[in-house]
């Protein structure tokens, strides 16, 4: 399941608005994607080069085009942005010396200000830009944050038509062409250890209004012909009143469409009153973050929530027809088999799917910290921290016995007979989509047929075949 950058897309259109003429490349929609970024880059000979790195398991390839970017460009002046850009600046800039710029933070109004300035040539205004990051003389300098911007409702709607929105990599596997990933906040106004969004949006939440979401969803179903959305975000119903207009915005558009997003527990607790009307206009998913249910993790973690709390969420979703897809967290240092076997117990019955990922250290945030002042990170290769691999150890279980547990926990969970019975002959057709795309990932790991991107090349390969070094 593949969803543009959407950092790049309202980028894109902020700059567009401004007079500024650019391409987004998603190349994991090229049909040779490190050849066909190449081909572009060399035909373009593009002014200003940017770069994002929303995750960091996308990290070692994102560097990776930086470097291949100022090998074919070298008169490209090279930005990058994102959250992990931003977060590791100082240890980028030092490593990557094909890199000119961070963007850190926000990049709307950075990249344009940028842009404007390398345009008339003055690049020592550049240098003035707030929220940029660069070397000089040996020196990282790290200029002071740009504030936030306070209404994201001001912002033009991102740029679709700019990417290829109908291209196979937006192809959602179970959910087919009528469904598409779109992001309308920012941020999270919680302090969970371990996420990097909270590092990264300074702890505060933000979001276009509910008026502007369902005009988003309205230019998508009648220009796109997409009819089941995708809320990937943080927690799209952070605000009951961004909720509350959102469900009378899109009852008055006649939109017909399906939804499902992301929420925290105590959110779903307080709506508990509106969930009929979500479900009426079509909502019939939640991805649930339980992460854990044991009181000493979730103090570990941050989470400001407990078992009963969990229940109660569940118990709501369930009485009105919602499917819950439980995401759960595994392996943090008090974590063991008894813990996991705990939340299995607790979800096995109630969840209709169970999103088992590792405890991920991400670097940046404060769990990170810890978890390297304390030694148990293990794996130092950043293209694994996405929370399918080991990556540390706990107080009970060595790194490898945290990934085989997960796998073990997993199969006992999407072998039960009801995943089975569902997969034919349930009558949700979106329990029964989504069970048979499980039974497919089921068979493609029995055989051991690793699913890989068409045509796509190691970039050492890539290097070798195109004859640069």
């Amino acid at each position: 399941m593949w969803a543009p950058s959407f950092g790049l897309l309202n980028v894109g259109a902020y700059l567009e608005e401004a007079g500024f003429p650019c391409q987004i490349l998603d190349c994991t929609t090229f049909k040779r994607p490190w050849a066909d970024l190449a081909r572009r880059i060399l035909e373009t000979e593009p002014d200003i080069i940017g770069v994002t790195c929303g995750a960091t398991c996308l990290s070692p390839e994102a560097l990776q085009s930086i470097v291949l970017a100022k090998r074919l460009s070298p008169r490209s002046v090279i930005v990058a942005g994102g959250s992990h850009f931003t977060l590791l600046a100082r240890s980028i800039l030092q490593g990557v010396p094909e890199l000119d710029y961070i963007l850190t933070g926000e990049g709307e109004e950075s990249m344009a200000e940028l842009v404007s300035l390398v345009a008339e040539g003055n690049r020592e205004g550049v240098k003035g830009i707030r929220g940029l990051a660069f070397s000089e003389n040996g020196e990282v300098v790290v200029n002071p944050m740009r504030p936030l911007i306070p209404d994201l409702d001001a912002l033009p709607l991102p740029a679709y038509h700019l990417i290829d929105v109908e291209s196979d990599a937006y192809y959602w596997h179970g959910m087919g062409r009528m469904a598409f990933g779109i992001s309308t906040s920012r941020g999270c106004g919680d302090r969970c250890a371990y996420c990097s969004e909270t590092t990264f949006w300074h702890g505060y939440w933000r979001a276009r209004s509910g008026k502007k979401v369902v005009e988003e969803m309205v230019h998508l179903n009648r220009r796109y012909g997409k009819t089941l959305f995708v809320f990937n975000e943080n927690s799209f119903n952070w605000s009951r009143k961004r909720v509350e207009e959102f469900l009378e915005e899109l009852g008055k558009s006649g939109l017909k469409v399906h939804f499902w997003f992301q929420s925290r527990v105590k959110d779903i607790i307080r709506d508990e009153d509106l969930m009929p009307e979500f479900k009426r206009l079509g909502l019939y998913e939640v991805m649930l973050g339980v992460e854990s249910i044991n009181s000493a993790v979730l103090d570990r973690y941050e989470k400001k929530q407990d078992r009963d709390m969990a229940q109660k969420a569940i118990n709501i979703l369930r009485e009105n027809g919602i499917m819950i897809m439980a995401n759960v967290m595994f392996g943090d240092w008090l974590d063991s088999e008894e813990t996991l076997r705990e939340i299995f117990q607790f979800l096995k019955k109630q969840s209709d799917f169970l999103i088992l990922t590792m405890t991920t250290p991400l670097p940046g945030t404060p769990y990170y910290e810890e978890s390297t002042e304390a030694g148990r990170i293990e794996e130092a290769d950043l293209g694994k921290y996405d929370f399918m691999h080991p990556i540390m150890r706990t107080l009970h279980l060595s790194a490898q016995e945290v990934e085989f547990l997960q796998k073990a926990y997993l199969k006992k969970y999407y072998t039960q007979p009801r995943v089975f019975l569902g997969a034919l002959f349930s009558r949700n057709f979106f329990r029964r989509m989504a069970y048979r795309l499980i039974m497919r990932y089921v068979w493609e790991n029995a055989t051991r047929r690793q699913w890989r991107q068409p045509n796509f090349q190691e970039y050492d390969e890539f290097l070798h075949s195109f004859g640069t070094t």
